[in-house]
């Protein structure tokens, strides 16, 4: 979404491109929820909800630390409180804007820039930038190509040695342009011509950004192409990733993802239209996730198979209006937990990963936010800062008082149903300090018992603490869940009100020492062909012996079994070194480094 509205509003029919699920229900087996609806409904109708949290194995695809994010935060959204009432709930990502022409167009240089970055850095905040805009000496228009290309991306490029000078580590992660496929966010009327455009712009900026973080010693990723119009992603993908002028350099992939827009609020939009486009196996959440996905692995950039997917902008629509659900206290929280669930259940469905970042639009600003006046009108009128309702979602997944996801942990062997077309969806997670359950129900049937059973938990000497969001429960209510050992795992019994999100979050002590996973590489960084020393012969085996060991080189080729070897690296890019160790308790612990290659 750029800062301009109108850029989104040539979007006249976003819905014959908008995103999915599959609404298949996984029948995958360990733990087990039980609803018994109350009356006649009760011998009708009983829901399972399973999942295998497989003993802690941490063999699972990761959430990466940091996964939450929201845009603005810094930038567009400068109350220092406000800013704090984000972070306190975990949501220590944000992004922001970097206009050249306002550095190289105007009389301001670089001060608003250091002004945000300051902010960003004074909030403990971990930025993604944005490198946009044509400053007037190479273009009459900002959204205008520039007319020297060779130069916009060395005026890219000094933005970097800028940042790394005065805020050296803070920000690197580059997106360069936004929404660029659009002829009003990029001001070229043919369609190949702009593509082109973009193609040599991104070429330009990221090799000489590259090179100059290089020349500062510092690490930044480049990435693209932040397209929102993702029917044409097939074409736009491949002649990003498949460029050698452009691979080289594409160290994330970033989209944006709207489920809905203008025409179908002016429809009269209500929540099941919604909650079915979420879902829907042809423009839901997970549907474009997974395409995208497919896409960026069978690219030529370095790292195809683990290369970072960033969800730089979502929201239920894209149009800058009231719709019936985005800051409803009801379906704001309900459409969000809802929307995070589908995001960590696609390595369910096909995914190998998930998103490595999912950035809400916005922090703040009309209609778009998470802070405003909670008022009848909901329109984010930012008079104050209060907390919106779907705040609390996020609030309830990130903060390390509930679900602490926001640093990192693992998928559960599996989950069932996950993510369904109708009736309930659930997700199940593991991290650090609990093993986490989360069921969202989006429907108007309340259930009065839910049993659930957590097998493989990895957990000794347990404690349950449920959760409930709901319009009713706006600030998230919490009571202790009563344990009961049964064979293999735990068991509990949970109500679940209709249009209502419940977590379920199990602590304990893990189930003796885990292995530690210990990596040396040397050297880090290297003109190819480089040939790098990878030591894992420190790691430990904790609580008994290492049984396996698995070194990831990061370019497609694995090493079993030795504690350490040397490897070359033939071609320039970023690679990710990974270690894998399994002890004889089937406890598995993972390490990895990044080595750079010129």
């Amino acid at each position: 979404m750029n800062p301009l509205p109108q850029f989104k509003r040539n979007l006249q029919s976003v819905s014959s491109f908008r995103i999915s699920t599959t609404g298949a229900v996984y029948c995958l087996a360990w733990l087990v929820v039980s609803i018994t609806l109350p009356g006649s409904i009760a011998t009708a109708q009983v829901q399972t909800v399973s999942a295998d949290f497989g003993g802690r194995s941490n063999s699972t695809p990761p959430v990466p630390s940091g996964f939450f994010a929201v845009g603005g935060a810094g930038d567009s959204l400068i109350d220092r409180d406000g800013i704090s009432t984000l972070t306190s709930a975990g949501l220590t990502g944000t992004r922001f804007w970097i206009s050249l022409q306002e550095i190289y167009g105007t009389s301001m240089g670089f001060r608003y820039l250091d002004a945000r970055l300051r902010r960003i850095n004074a909030s403990g905040l971990h930025p993604i930038a944005v490198i946009y805009d044509t400053p007037s000496s190479l273009g009459p228009s900002t959204c205008g190509p520039p007319s020297d290309i060779s130069q916009w991306g060395e005026m890219a490029a000094s933005v970097v040695a800028h940042v790394d000078q005065k805020f050296p580590g803070l920000l690197q992660d580059y997106e360069i342009w936004n929404e660029a496929e659009l002829p009003t966010s990029l001001c070229i009327s043919d369609y190949n011509t702009r593509l082109n455009t973009y193609v040599s712009m991104f070429a330009a900026a990221a090799s000489a950004m590259h090179a100059q973080a290089k020349a500062d010693g510092q690490t930044i990723r480049t990435g693209g192409p932040t397209i929102v119009e993702l029917n044409i992603a097939p074409y736009w993908l491949p002649e990003l990733l498949n460029n050698q002028s452009t691979a080289p350099y594409v160290d994330f992939v970033s989209f944006h993802l709207y489920i809905s827009g203008q025409n179908d609020i002016n429809d009269g939009m209500d929540w099941p239209q919604l909650y079915a486009f979420t879902q829907s196996s042809t423009r839901g959440v997970a549907y474009y996730y997974q395409m995208i996905e497919s896409l960026v692995r069978a690219g030529q950039q370095p790292n195809a198979a683990t290369t970072p997917i960033y969800i730089t902008e979502f929201n239920t629509n894209w149009a800058f209006a009231v719709d019936c659900c985005r800051n409803h206290p009801t379906y704001g929280p309900l459409w969000n937990s809802l929307a995070i669930t589908d995001f960590l259940n696609v390595v369910y469905t096909g995914a190998t990963a998930v998103p490595s970042r999912v950035v809400y639009f916005n922090s703040a600003g009309n209609y778009f936010c998470l802070l405003g006046e909670w008022d009848a009108d909901m329109d984010c009128n930012q008079s104050q800062m209060d907390p919106y309702p779907q705040y609390y979602a996020y609030q309830l997944f990130a903060s390390p008082a509930y679900l602490d996801l926001q640093d990192g942990g693992h998928m559960a062997v599996s989950v069932s149903p996950a993510s369904t077309a109708s009736g309930l969806s659930a997700t199940a997670f593991y991290t650090d300090g609990a093993d986490n359950v989360v069921i969202v129900n989006p429907t108007s049937t309340s259930y009065d018992a839910v049993e659930v059973n957590l097998a493989n938990p990895g957990l000794t000497v347990v404690a349950g603490t449920q959760y409930l969001l709901n319009a009713d429960n706006a600030q998230i209510s919490v009571q202790s869940a009563t344990l009961t050992p049964i064979s293999g795992g735990y068991s509990t019994a949970l109500a679940l009100p209709a249009y209502s999100t419940v977590a379920l979050s199990v602590a304990g002590t893990q189930m003796g020492a885990p292995p530690t996973a210990v990596l040396n590489v040397t050297p880090q960084s290297g003109t190819h062909p480089l040939w790098v020393s990878i030591d894992s012969s420190q790691s430990l085996g904790g609580g008994s012996a290492i049984i396996g060991r698995t070194i990831d080189f990061g370019d497609g080729q694995w090493l079993s079994w030795r504690p350490s070897t040397w490897h070359q690296y033939t071609q320039p890019g970023s690679y990710t070194v990974s270690v894998a160790v399994r002890n004889e308790s089937q406890q598995l612990t993972y390490t990895e480094t990044t080595i750079t290659v010129y």
